[in-house]
């Protein structure tokens, strides 16, 4: 069974959504970046932080422009910098420490082979451990069309630290969106050997039920979220193989999940659950949020 944390959020948090003004999204001119644009788009719209665009290299791709006259129709403050640079990763983090930026936001490549994987720099990973603040790293879906409208949020809540971050991004993104949802789940997990039809009439699965409720009805009053939550408390065996059950017949825009840093080596050598689940989801967009 899940604990709960008792205090549902720390000063700390609030004092970074009310203190967030600058936002950092590097850009390289690739197709697969503009849904993470789209997500700076909606935050900085909440929060009324100002968007540095920062491309490492020579000129970039035309369709920026049209991304900035979004920004510019909807009076969001932004700048385009343009840095040379052999070293991309090295040229970002210098920037970063330069300006410190409340908030990065990097996009990231689908690898679909392990030669891939092991052939190509991925930027943002060899960016992210060098950052010392709050990091989104966006994954576009690898096989359906990429869309702006970002309607259909799902957020996957473990009960952490982490949780107030990804229910403040997903509510940033739905609320100016004319009949957007946020579905939060929250996955109990039983043994394997435990029938999942039996185990909803656990005391203790129903007691995990009602702290969810309770847990969310919560949130919702200090945050305000209205109408566009929408709570689902999931039994299963895995919480992987339950998403891609949940996900075959509902298939959201975008999945919020979070990442603690990889403190040594051994965290960066194992595999985590928010990268099984972007490797898995394939039709779905996946937003990681890296914590201080």
């Amino acid at each position: 069974m899940s604990k709960i944390p008792k205090k549902l959020h720390h000063d700390f948090q609030d004092e970074f959504f009310l203190n967030l003004e600058h936002i950092l999204v590097p850009i390289g001119g690739n197709s697969f970046e503009c849904m993470g644009l789209e997500l700076a788009f909606f935050i900085a719209h909440e929060y009324g932080a100002k968007i540095d665009l920062l491309h490492v290299g020579k000129k970039v791709g035309g369709y920026i422009d049209k991304y900035r006259e979004k920004l510019t129709k909807f009076e969001i403050e932004h700048e385009l910098k343009v840095k040379r640079g052999k070293n991309v990763p090295k040229v970002i983090i210098e920037y970063w420490n330069e300006k410190k930026h409340n908030l990065v936001i990097m996009s990231g490549r689908r690898r679909p082979t392990i030669f891939d994987k092991m052939t190509i720099q991925s930027i943002s990973n060899s960016v992210i451990p060098h950052i010392d603040t709050e990091v989104l790293q966006v994954f576009p879906p690898s096989i359906k069309k990429i869309s702006d409208k970002l309607k259909e949020i799902a957020v996957l809540l473990p009960y952490s630290d982490r949780d107030p971050f990804l229910l403040r991004w997903a509510s940033a993104i739905a609320s100016p969106q004319k009949g957007a949802k946020v579905k939060i789940y929250h996955i109990a997990e039983v043994p394997d050997i435990v029938p999942l039809e039996g185990a909803k009439h656990e005391k203790e699965i129903k007691k995990e039920q009602k702290q969810f409720s309770v847990y969310i009805d919560d949130y919702s009053q200090i945050f305000g979220f209205g109408q566009i939550i929408q709570p689902k408390f999931i039994i299963g065996h895995k919480v992987l193989r339950s998403l891609e059950f949940i996900f075959g017949k509902y298939e959201p825009d975008l999945v919020i999940i979070g990442k603690s840093k990889s403190k040594n080596i051994w965290e960066k050598m194992s595999k985590p659950l928010s990268s099984k689940i972007r490797d898995k989801l394939l039709n779905t967009g996946v937003c990681i949020q890296y914590m201080m």
